[in-house]
């Protein structure tokens, strides 16, 4: 309903008057009658095709809709996850967390993600723009935004990745310089094995007459305290073939321990950290004796997609064995492992022109 006022001063306004779906009276004025009937129009759209949200409910800060997702919208996530989901929203409540979330704009996000970007560099930008947005589609589902303002925000190019894989020589050179932390060095780059998989691996999980390696938990440091926990995926939970030079190595750490002891605890029985387990093996100094400085253990798992590629495997292999959900993520990481292939399939199509029909 379009009314018309007419104030003290002669000055003529127009106020639409309409009731939420919740039946509370609302109202709002301008100064043409063709903006009123245009927003009441647009209202009337929206509550038809059920978009309609309460202006009001907009009002509430970023930083107050932000606790409202971490106690309903991510509460499912891992306790990894939500660390990281924190860590990267600071950047955005740096920013807008005093903001009334409906007053966010598309062009206020765009100039958000290019000043971040000059400060951070672009993985930082696009995995806050990324929780920006979910916490965005939050707010949509419990009725203070009838719109992401992030979505589509044009983001900084993703940096190509970084290739720091190991050659065999390499691996045992590393291992060898660590001494008797070397067989971490092994199990990674023999086994692919992410750092939170090899810290939870029980002697349950080796079958060294199946000549098998089971990953079943995963144990990661959040906020200083050990979180153990299933694989981060389905496909993370698989069997991983034990190479015969890995079998020694495996035994020696498994032989008269119980089935529930961690294959490669820490100095106090407890779960390895990575930070401790780095400073206490030396491993900064390995890494410059072996010309390998900025090799992180992660690096170690990816040299194994690497090595088992030379052995002869094919994608597949390597998808399941590393436990990619996809094979996708293992087509773009490994992609550069077939550049061999492009020199015998072009000798090979040469070849073909010869050939007799």
């Amino acid at each position: 309903m379009i009314e018309r006022r007419v104030l003290d001063s002669g000055r003529v306004r127009w106020r639409v008057r309409y009731r939420t779906p919740e039946h509370r009276q609302r109202s709002r004025t301008f100064d043409r009658r063709a903006d009123a009937e245009a927003f009441e129009d647009e209202l009337r759209g929206r509550m038809r095709r059920g978009e309609f949200v309460d202006p009001r409910r907009g009002l509430v800060t970023l930083t107050a809709l932000w606790s409202e997702y971490e106690q309903g919208g991510m509460t499912h996530l891992r306790a990894t996850t939500q660390q990281n989901y924190r860590m990267a929203f600071r950047h955005v409540l740096n920013h807008f967390g005093t903001w009334p979330v409906a007053k966010i704009e598309h062009a206020d996000v765009a100039e958000w993600v290019t000043s971040l970007g000059k400060t951070k560099g672009p993985e930082t930008v696009r995995y806050a723009h990324r929780v920006f947005c979910l916490v965005l589609d939050f707010g949509m589902r419990t009725r203070r935004l009838s719109h992401n303002v992030a979505r589509g925000v044009r983001l900084p190019t993703r940096p190509p990745s970084r290739e720091r894989i190991l050659t065999m020589a390499q691996v045992e050179a590393l291992a060898a310089r660590l001494g008797p932390e070397g067989d971490l060095v092994l199990a990674m780059a023999l086994l692919g094995l992410r750092w939170s998989e090899l810290a939870a691996l029980k002697v349950s999980d080796v079958d060294l007459e199946r000549g098998r390696v089971r990953v079943v938990e995963r144990a990661t440091e959040v906020g200083g305290r050990m979180d153990v926990s299933a694989p981060k995926s389905r496909a993370s939970a698989r069997s991983i073939g034990l190479p015969p030079s890995m079998r020694e190595v495996l035994e020696a750490r498994t032989a008269g321990r119980s089935a529930d002891a961690l294959v490669f605890p820490a100095p106090d029985g407890g779960y390895l950290r990575n930070g401790n387990w780095r400073y206490r093996s030396g491993w900064t100094a390995a890494l410059k004796a072996t010309g390998l400085e900025g090799v992180t253990p992660h690096d170690l798992r990816r040299t194994f997609g690497s090595l088992a590629r030379k052995a002869g495997a094919d994608l597949r292999y390597i998808q399941r064995a590393m436990g990619h959900e996809s094979i996708t993520t293992t087509a773009r990481i490994y992609a550069h492992l077939y550049d061999d292939e492009l020199d015998e399939i072009a000798a090979a199509l040469d070849g073909l022109r010869g050939a007799q029909p």
